[in-house]
């Protein structure tokens, strides 16, 4: 199997303006084409077709179709002259079309999520509550459905049924055609590295450099084939970049936008490298299993299928959840207050407006926020199961999710959310390194003792006995055991038992014990292009190269940023490229 690393390679400063022409220009026009095509049938027809979505289009029509004055006059806010034609040369056409179908084929999987959603929806707005309910309905139809669709679904449902007072008949009335916010422009449509009339690239392997050539726009409204010019950047290659080349090939790159948190707005061209994942042999004799906890966000445990518990449990916990908490909650109370317009009518106003601009602030940074955590908590398990060695991590179902009583709604929204997520970001990690990833379907998995087999109560902790259903401490009722411990360790090591059982449940003939305490923190923030590690099992420093803990040790090579897609598509990524920090099994004395 393959799968796509990436890297995004800033373009100098030298031609900023040429970018800028560039972002402008495919962020409108992409959009205008996309309009043109948001329709029922377009979404059906694009949605069955298997190759690069840009085939599926007429590659003249849609811009013959295109109302040229009207995209002059809301680019410049001014009639256009009488005469005025947009050229748009043969490449750049198919690179925009590849962009608007791959956001046309994002919004067909989340109608058909939709079209799921609605046979099961109440009577009346939804609740946390009833959020489960419709999920459990879905996978008893058979429906197996994303829960980022869910619930991103759930809250755009919630959203239009406080302005009109029920539910929409068709994902149309639910979703206005998108708008792109920025111009990224995915190059999978051009003609390759050499004979490419959209972007030309070049990679020395000898001096690590890159030499690339973009075809920009000399102004944003371009009338004829002089109004675009190339304009060729010699860039510096990274130590990250030269290590990809020498795992796969480079694919052709994306152009794209982002703005640094001093407020510059630069370009890059994201280079995908095509790598081979690393074989597995399927038979597990040594697991990390994970339990995804209210409290810490995983909890780890190494189990051999002996029962031999080989390492002390490790809670993975976030850094920041008290920042969360205070976004969450500016969240709620700025939704509360456009609620609250819809309701009175005023959701015309400036008043409307404002508040919905600072909603969709607090939003981004939630967003951003949620992104950090769920990628720096997958690279710490994906750090421990190197470290020990393991053949497989081992889950629980998303399915057994259940919402916390008293917990508030940021802890449920983390515990579903953020599971979901951090699961996905381990899947395609161990792929490549070549370690399997297993679900089981447990019952009871916090309330079994993993010692002796009999069931057990939570209470808050050590020194309280009364049962909490959800407590955080373990306690086994049976009296000639006593065996105690700290709830989702327990469920961790039950995880494994599950696993390594010969049915789809707790086996009693296979019971492990392990007393102890370790705690695994990922740092605030990415320390420059390195992922940094706090203190724990697995301990990482910027300027070090090696990781050494337990059995074994991890190398954990330069971290590999790029833009993902966001929850609907909109910004037209090109091949599924990944954020990834490349893990590689080495062995302790090459540390």
């Amino acid at each position: 199997m393959t799968d796509h690393l990436s890297l995004p390679l800033r373009l100098p400063e030298t031609h900023h303006d040429a970018h800028e022409r560039l972002d402008e220009f495919v962020q409108h026009v992409a959009t205008r084409i996309l309009h043109l095509r948001w329709t029922p049938e377009y979404l059906d027809d694009i949605h069955d077709a298997d190759y690069q979505a840009w085939t599926y289009f007429d590659e003249h029509q849609p811009f013959e179709e295109l109302d040229d004055h009207a995209l002059y006059h809301s680019i410049h806010g001014e009639d256009p002259p009488a005469d005025f034609e947009l050229y748009v040369p043969s490449r750049i056409r198919r690179c925009i079309l590849q962009k608007v179908g791959e956001t046309l084929r994002s919004h067909a999987d989340r109608r058909d999520a939709f079209y799921a959603i609605q046979r099961v929806l109440p009577t009346h707005k939804i609740r946390r509550i009833h959020r489960r309910r419709i999920k459990e309905q879905l996978w008893e139809d058979g429906e197996y459905l994303s829960g980022g669709y869910v619930d991103v679904l759930i809250d755009q449902l919630n959203t239009y049924y406080d302005r009109h007072g029920r539910y929409p008949d068709t994902y149309f009335e639910l979703q206005d055609p998108p708008e792109y916010s920025n111009g990224a422009l995915p190059y999978s449509a051009d003609d390759g590295p050499t004979s490419g009339q959209a972007v030309n690239y070049h990679y020395d392997e000898n001096e690590q450099s890159v030499t690339v050539k973009v075809k920009t726009p000399d102004t944003v409204t371009p009338e004829r084939r002089g109004d675009w010019s190339w304009h060729e950047h010699d860039l510096a290659g990274y130590d990250a970049f030269y290590t990809l080349t020498q795992h796969g090939s480079l694919s052709a790159p994306e152009f794209q936008s982002t703005w640094r948190k001093n407020g510059d707005h630069i370009h890059e061209l994201s280079f995908p490298v095509e790598v081979d994942n690393a074989d597995t042999d399927g038979d597990a004799e040594r697991v990390l299993a994970l339990d995804a906890g209210m409290r810490k966000d995983v909890t780890a445990v190494v189990v051999e299928e002996t029962g031999e518990q080989v390492s002390r449990p490790h809670f993975v916990r976030v850094t920041d959840r008290d920042g969360m908490r205070r976004l969450h909650r500016e969240r709620q109370r700025l939704n509360d207050q456009l609620a609250e317009l819809r309701r009175s009518g005023r959701d015309h106003t400036a008043a409307f407006k404002t508040v919905q601009a600072e909603y969709e602030r607090v939003n981004t940074k939630i967003q951003h926020k949620r992104e950090q955590l769920t990628h720096d908590v997958a690279n710490q398990v994906v750090a421990l199961a190197l470290v020990y060695d393991v053949d497989a991590v081992v889950h629980e179902d998303l399915r057994s999710l259940s919402p916390p009583s008293g917990e508030g709604g940021l802890s449920w929204e983390l515990s579903s959310w953020a599971r979901r997520e951090i699961i996905e970001k381990i899947e395609y990690r161990c792929e490549y390194v070549g370690v399997d990833v297993d679900r089981v379907y447990p019952q009871g998995t916090s309330r079994s003792c993993p010692r002796c087999g009999s069931t057990g109560h939570t209470c808050k902790s050590p020194d309280h006995t009364e049962e909490v259903w959800w407590g955080g401490h373990f306690r086994c009722d049976n009296a000639r055991c006593g065996f105690e411990g700290d709830r989702d360790y327990i469920a961790a090591v039950n995880v494994a038992r599950v696993f390594f059982s010969e049915t789809d449940g707790l086996d009693h003939g296979f019971m492990s014990s392990y007393t102890g305490d370790s705690e695994t923190v990922p740092a605030r923030r990415s320390v420059g292009t390195r992922l940094a590690f706090g203190r724990g099992v697995v301990a990482y420093e910027p300027e070090r190269t090696g990781a050494t803990a337990g059995g074994g040790s991890a190398v954990i090579t330069p971290a590999v940023a790029l833009s993902e897609s966001n929850a609907d598509g909109g910004d037209g990524c090109g091949p599924a490229t990944r954020q990834y920090t490349q893990f590689q099994r080495v062995t302790a004395e090459h540390c």
